[in-house]
């Protein structure tokens, strides 16, 4: 069917009807058979869990007039298939401060600075991020060895201008990639 023909009446429905039927049977043939094409391919990999580290604790103080804002990092290695599309190896940094979201908002920066052991390969990232919650992902890729990171963290009100009341709070860690 060319697009904008019109298959109307009862002819139109029984041919689309038909080819629908036709290429259903030809797919479930082909599954059964298994050829459906030279090679094979899989989209799912056999094993694409990261491996847990260790969770971090990076409390801030409320830019807004409230409590502390308690931010967890979770740490994980050996990842096949970073977030940020970048090749392995990574290790991941997840931060959330796990809470029920509110009605005001909060602006924050993250920079976590690494330095590989082994290597002594040293690098930067930073990712500015707004949201009810505190919540991040940084992916570092330092290559294969002990890693240390230190993440820094700046958490601001959102009180029509980003960054009002700006907290600072850091903490360190260490995995191996």
């Amino acid at each position: 069917m060319i697009s904008g023909e019109s298959m109307t009446g009862r002819a139109g429905s029984r041919a689309a009807f038909r080819a629908g039927i036709g290429a259903v049977i030809v797919g479930l043939v082909a599954a059964l058979v298994g050829v459906v094409g030279p090679g094979s391919a899989s989209a799912i990999p056999d094993y694409t869990e990261p491996n847990y580290v260790t969770t971090l604790n990076c409390t801030s103080a409320n830019p807004w007039p409230a409590g502390p804002v308690k931010i967890r990092v979770d740490v994980f290695n050996d990842i096949r298939f970073p977030a940020d599309g970048l090749p392995g190896p990574a290790i991941a940094l997840i931060g959330t401060d796990r809470a029920k979201p509110v009605a005001l908002e909060y602006t924050y920066d993250v920079t976590v600075s690494w330095r590989n052991l082994r290597t002594g390969r040293t690098g930067t990232v930073f990712v500015p991020g707004r949201g009810f919650t505190v919540k991040w992902q940084i992916d570092i890729h330092p290559g294969r060895g002990p890693v240390v990171f230190t993440i820094k963290q700046k958490l601001g009100a959102l009180a029509f201008v980003p960054m009002v009341n700006p907290q600072y709070s850091s903490c360190s860690g260490r995995a191996t990639a």
